[in-house]
């Protein structure tokens, strides 16, 4: 039977895919890859490169489609979530897709849907595919949502696949081991196909699982590398084949986002034979990617960060981003201490609350921490029991995150440093609010 057609309003859309299937997430292919192959059943025409990893993923694949973009490619990123708008999450040479695009997506995905429940980010991951598609880019950039494995990006075969990190996140769904989460991960590389991998050190199931596809392995610190020295404006990486000198800071920063920044060219000299890309188009894609909400630096004097640090390892790459303002109480040796660091934050209830926290707690003066307002949130209530077991700092609790941040903002000076972070759905309230 004929299903009769639903003419609907973008955010009527959004409402409706969270509707399809009574869980929020469900770790499986078989659905989602049913109404792929419907919708796709000769493959897809472009290169595919997807990424997991437990941080830095939305990183990494920034820097790839801008350094694409700069190189004259058409580029699609998928990325999750959003912090604003729905439509972030499809990016299309550097710009969120638009409403319209968007809206034939929904009728083609709901077309090919027919009866079968899928998740409200299997829905997504359709959307992307079949809005590249539409679009004819050249390659697209599919950041894993959740694990790799039984994740919907994982019905396609990428050509690359890239690991950023491991660490551990998300214990109910991937395992409560480095190498349970790590086999997770690595799932989205494909037979004799490139895999690049971020870490330094893989847990031996990553390693064995991609001996035992052939894969064409690729290790940080093995294969590529980079080096910088601390104060310079410009990093190196090289290759068993190249040397590249004098590239900018990916994001204007150093540490991890190096490494991301590393795996990234790894991915683009194994991809050259398909896509090349020269020295001048990595070094302006660098210079060029901006993603919001990562260590985002908002303003200064004060000083105002945004940063969606929500496990132990991002909340201590937050950490050492914050040192090096030099505004910290903890900064480095050397640095001033000019003022207070005041935090805003709330975090979901399924993430490890305390030992995240535990990262930066000694940095923070005063605490101003906010409900989140969904099945998985922490009440504000709970978030203050938390710190005030772990530091003497002053703590105070909001119902909503616009107020904290009011709040929290009428206490400084211009020498202080405000940061927002914890959560998708903190800095995303707040980038809403104050735009």
């Amino acid at each position: 039977m004929a299903r009769t057609k639903v003419a609907r309003s973008l955010a009527q859309w959004v409402d409706y895919i969270q509707t399809l299937h009574h869980r929020e997430i469900e770790l499986s292919l078989e659905r989602v890859r049913e109404v792929f192959l419907r919708m796709y059943p000769n493959g897809l025409p472009y290169k595919i490169i997807s990424l997991s990893g437990t941080n830095g993923k939305g990183s990494t694949a920034e820097l790839l489609a801008s350094i694409y973009n700069q190189a004259g490619y058409k580029v699609g990123k998928f990325t999750s979530p959003h912090l604003v708008r729905f439509n972030e999450r499809f990016n299309l040479n550097g710009e969120s897709v638009d409403d319209q695009s968007l809206l034939n997506a929904f009728e083609r995905v709901e077309s090919s849907r027919e009866s079968t429940p899928i998740t409200f980010f299997e829905y997504g991951t359709l959307l992307a595919i079949d809005l590249f598609a539409a679009q004819q880019v050249d390659v697209a950039i599919m950041e894993v949502g959740l694990g790799g494995r039984l994740d919907s990006v994982n019905i396609l075969d990428a050509d690359l696949a890239i690991v950023t990190s491991i660490s551990i996140d998300h214990t109910r769904w991937l395992g409560n081991s480095i190498d349970e989460i790590g086999f997770e991960k690595v799932a989205i590389a494909r037979k004799g196909r490139p895999l690049v991998l971020g870490l330094t050190n893989p847990p031996a199931s990553m390693l064995n699982y991609a001996s035992g596809l052939a894969a064409q392995l690729s290790r940080i610190g093995q294969h590529f590398d980079y080096s910088y020295l601390d104060g310079d404006e410009t990093w190196q990486w090289s290759s068993a084949e190249t040397t590249i000198d004098n590239l900018p800071l990916p994001f204007r920063q150093q540490g991890v986002q190096l490494s991301n920044c590393s795996s990234a060219l790894e991915a683009v000299r194994l991809m050259s034979n398909y896509l090349p890309a020269d020295k001048d188009s990595i070094c302006q894609g660098i210079k060029n990617a901006m993603i919001l909400g990562r260590c985002q630096l908002r303003s200064r004097k004060p000083d105002i960060v945004l940063d969606v640090s929500h496990n132990q390892a991002s909340v201590a790459r937050l950490s050492q981003f914050l040192n090096s303002l030099g505004n910290t109480k903890i900064s480095g040796e050397g640095a001033t201490f000019r003022g207070r660091t005041v935090a805003v934050c709330g975090m979901l209830r399924d993430k490890e609350i305390e030992v995240s926290l535990e990262q930066i707690v000694a940095q923070i003066d005063d605490w101003h921490v906010a409900t989140i307002h969904n099945d998985r949130g922490s009440r504000a209530s709970e978030m203050s029991s938390v710190i005030s077991s772990l530091c003497g700092s002053t703590v105070v609790e909001y119902d909503r995150v616009q107020d904290a941040y009011d709040a929290a903002l009428s206490t400084l000076t211009a020498d202080d440093c405000l940061v927002v972070f914890g959560s998708f759905h903190i800095v995303g309230d707040i980038l809403e609010y104050i735009n």
